[in-house]
This record gives C-alpha cells, structure tokens and sequence, in this order.
C-alpha cells in the first residue's frame, strides 16, 4: 500500500538551508561534471535531484559533502557562507550522506562501523550498550531488521545501504543526502525508508535524494532540481510539474520518452505439446550462507531458452546464495545445477562461461568491474583467453580495441572510449559496461542481478531493450531484482523466495502484482 503525504509547499522560509552558486567540476581525465551549477534547499522539504547519468548528480552531492573539491563556486549552508574540505566539516554541520556505494569496512561488524569515529564511551572504554540502543530506536522506526555483530563483508549491498542510512542517523545529521536510497529495496521496504523520511520532514529535518525513479520524486518531493550535461536544466516545485515535463527537462529535445512496451511473444504461448527443454535446471538445491546457517532450501527452478525467470523476495530470502551456487562461486550442501542438460553442480566458474553462461552481480564495484583498468579491458574481463583476442597469450589489442569502440557504439556507453580508466564513468554508464560484456558473446543463460540499479530512465530503456533482445535470441535469463516493477515489466514468470524457500512461480503480470507481495511477505498467496 502506497501511502499519500501531504506535499503542499509549505510559506517559504526567510532563509534557504542550503545555497549553492556556480559550481564547477573538472576532473583531471578531463571530464567537466558540473558547469556554473546553482542548487537552493528549503529546510523542512524532501529536495529531488534528477538528472541522466552522467548529468554531474553525484559530483554535486560529493561536493556538497565535502568529499569533492570543487573548481569554484559558493555554498552556503544556514545563512553562512563555508569551503567543505573534508566530510568531517559536513558532519559537524548536521550534514550526512549515504551514497550508493558503501563505506563501511568489511572485517568490522556492522554495530562497529556505525559507531566508527563516534563512539559512546564510559570510563574511557567504549560504550556498545548505549550505541546498541540508539541504533535500536532507528531500527524501530526505519523497520530494519539487521545482524549488528556481523561482518560488514558478509552482509548484502541491500543491507549495506541500510546500514549506511542508520550510520548517518546516528550521528544525528538533520540534512540527510541519500544516493539513490531505494535501488535496492523492495517495494515495501521502500515505503518504510520514504515514511522515516516524512516523519523526520515534520520534526524539522531536510532531505536531499538523487533518484532515477520518477514515481518517487513525484510521491515524496517538494522540490526537485533537473541536471542536463552538468549543468541546471531546471527547478520546479513538484505539485505543479509532471512527469513527462521533467522527462523533457532530463533529455532536452529527446521528449516523449518512454520505456519500450514489453514484448507480446510470452513463453506461454509455445505449445504445451512441444515444450523446448530447460537450458537451466535446479534439482533439490539446498545451500548455506556465509556464517553456515542454512539460506536454500530444496530449491526446484527451471528456465526455458527465451523466457525470462523473474526471481523475486524482500532482501535476505536467498537470491544473492541461490545466484551464487548457479555461477559457480558457492558450493551447495546438496541438490544440482544443469545447464543443457549437463550437471554443472561442480563445474568452474571459468568452464561455465565458456559453456554459454553470463553474470551481472549486484554489487557491479565489488564483483563486476576493475575501476582502475580501461574500459576495453573491463569489456574483455573473463574472456581474455579468447583465441579471437590472443588467447592470453600475446593480446591482439588492436583487436580489442576495436571491438570495445563498437561495444561502446552499440549500448550508448556516454563519456567513453576503449582507452577510458572506467572509473572516470558515471555509476551507470559503468553498469552498462558490465551488462555489455555480458551481453556481447550471446550466452546460453544470463544471470543477472540488479540489471538497473542507478540507471536513468533512458538508460533503463536501452538495457531493457537489450534484455529483449537477446531473449528474442533464445537466451534464457534468471532475472533478480528487488524492484517488483521491474520483474513484472522483464518476466515470463515470477518465482517467489521466502526465507529461503520457494513459496510459488506464477504467471508475470499486473493481476499477479497483490499476490506476489503477499508471498514476499507472509510466504504463501
């Protein structure tokens, strides 16, 4: 259930919280990533910023917090003028920020990394009792349910991020800037996230969140500010704007855009008389997590060439172990994986690749790319022993080179070229690099983990087009996501996890959509 606030723009304050004039970004690849941009927040307001990848979103944010220097420019902040050098300075400012990637150190619990640099002590040592619960009463309210003693390094980026957002909380920020804050929660999980918001909103906080969904800022923001090529295309007041105007705004003369209606070719329309056979198959799968407790269990799945396997559930129901033992990097206790026909259940990652199967992971900067390495050689990463390259012996790099400029062509990967370091990409022009490579060699099966997570609107429709694509080829995909709207626009099927257990497949579809949260949820329709 999707709950309404009033958004009415309340008489504006005497004084904007925040004011920031003529910021410029260059980087030193040469990147201009904001151009004389102006940004103004009143306090007490859920502030949108928008904008295509690549528009300078993030930059902005990470200069407001510090964490960029930047060219030039002003920013004021309560009425007084400040140079953020360091993010400590924001801190003290009643300044927090959560960006999509976390910050937090894998080898400490998760209790320990929320604390870090603000710990509560009693004489001298410090106070865990007392930092235990007030990160209980954020809990409460956000409605998290999180292992604080475990590892960062074993938790999901869903719980990262949530983690991230009580981390800020806790340090008692009343400007919180959230990078995209819901990219990897479930529909409910997100309602949860946006009524903390609200209700942080009325006791007197401001919120600044960079989102690519336009149903959100239409639902939770005041205001919102549209960036285009680094600089402003536009502010509004979100009562009296609409979707297709901020659209327009994002994308200059490329108006109208819309996400390319699904395909009318359904897996259920081949005959059941002449069902083709699975190109994958999971027989019984049961499978432990990263502290050994039991996270899948007897897990019965098939997925058909051409149809596309929706995999849905609230984070921690299994998906991250259950794509895992699929790719090859978890070994299941019992039960087996087939690909064509052929067990695999004990196969190398590397002899599943070169058997026609394809991974996006969910977490792209831990699992998918190399900042440092070029763009062409991100797009070669796991086939460089391809005769067609060199066969990693002596790299054809001419080769390379040019199949990675019309990899770049083809997917519309903005700001690149082979020789590009892909750190020097926005987040989802480096998401469309890993969904390219995958893409590029045809695969038999995609597994594929949160395929847009930080895509805009555009660059959602070109991945979704490419899925289509491909599908139309014959391949088969497992899709996960925890953004239900997107399994439903992608799917065949939907197969619900539910505390690690299937709790039903059914058909894709709006009609569908009530008794698949109630799965999600409860584990049974």
């Amino acid at each position: 259930m999707v709950v309404r606030y009033n958004l009415h723009v309340k008489a504006t304050p005497a004084e904007p919280i925040i004011q920031m004039a003529g910021i410029s970004k260059t980087f030193a690849t040469g990147v201009k990533a904001n151009e004389d941009v102006s940004l103004t927040v009143w306090p007490g307001t859920i502030h949108a910023v928008i904008g295509e990848n690549g528009a300078g979103k993030s930059t902005l944010m990470g200069i407001l917090f510090g964490r960029i220097r930047p060219d030039g420019g002003r920013i004021r902040i309560r009425g007084k003028d400040v140079r953020l050098t360091r993010p400590a300075e924001a801190i003290r400012l009643g300044l927090g920020m959560v960006t999509q990637h976390t910050t937090m150190i894998p080898a400490l619990s998760a209790l320990d990394n929320v604390i870090l640099g603000a710990e509560p002590t009693a004489r001298g040592l410090i106070d865990r009792s007392a930092a235990r619960s007030r990160i209980a009463q954020i809990c409460s309210r956000l409605s998290i349910n999180l292992d604080w003693d475990a590892p960062a390094g074993t938790l999901s980026v869903a719980l990262l991020q949530k983690a991230e957002i009580v981390k800020a909380l806790y340090r008692g920020a009343s400007i919180l800037i959230l990078d995209e804050p819901t990219a990897l929660l479930a529909p409910e999980e997100a309602d949860a996230l946006f009524a903390l918001l609200h209700s942080l909103v009325a006791e007197g906080a401001t919120i600044l969140f960079v989102t690519h969904k336009l149903r959100e800022v239409m639902e939770h923001s005041s205001h919102v500010t549209v960036l285009r090529a680094g600089r402003n295309a536009g502010d509004r007041v979100t009562a009296t704007t609409t979707q297709d105007e901020l659209l327009a705004l994002m994308m200059g003369a490329r108006t109208g855009v819309e996400l390319a209606p699904r395909s009318q070719e359904r897996i259920s329309s081949v005959s059941p008389l002449s069902p083709p056979l699975p190109v994958l198959e999971i027989k019984g799968v049961t499978a432990r997590n990263d502290r050994g407790a039991i996270a899948l269990r007897d897990i019965q799945l098939d997925v058909a060439p051409g149809e596309v396997l929706g995999v849905a559930g609230v984070d921690g129901s299994g998906q991250r172990e259950l794509a895992q033992v699929i790719v090859g990097l978890r070994r299941p206790v019992a039960g087996s994986v087939l690909l064509d026909g052929v067990d695999i259940t004990r196969r190398s990652v590397a002899w599943r690749v070169q058997h026609g199967l394809a991974f996006v992971p969910e977490d792209r900067t831990r699992e998918g790319i190399i900042a440092d390495f070029s763009v062409a050689e991100n797009l070669l990463l796991g086939r460089q022993r391809d005769p067609r390259t060199g066969g990693g012996v002596l790299l054809a790099l001419d080769v390379i080179e040019d199949r990675a400029a019309q990899i770049i062509h083809r997917h519309s990967i903005r700001g690149a070229f082979p020789g590009t370091p892909l750190r020097a990409l926005s987040g989802g022009n480096q998401q469309k690099v890993v969904l390219a490579r995958e893409l590029e060699v045809q695969p038999r099966l995609l597994v594929c983990m949160q395929p847009t997570r930080g895509l805009d609107v555009e660059a959602t429709r070109l991945v979704y087009a490419r899925l289509r694509e491909s599908k139309a080829r014959g391949m088969a995909t497992l899709l996960f996501s925890l953004d239900l709207d997107e399994i439903l626009e992608l799917s065949d099927r939907v197969a619900v996890l539910f505390s690690g257990t299937v709790a039903g497949i059914v058909s894709a579809g709006e009609d569908e959509r009530a008794r698949i949260g109630t799965m999600m949820t409860v584990g049974h329709a």
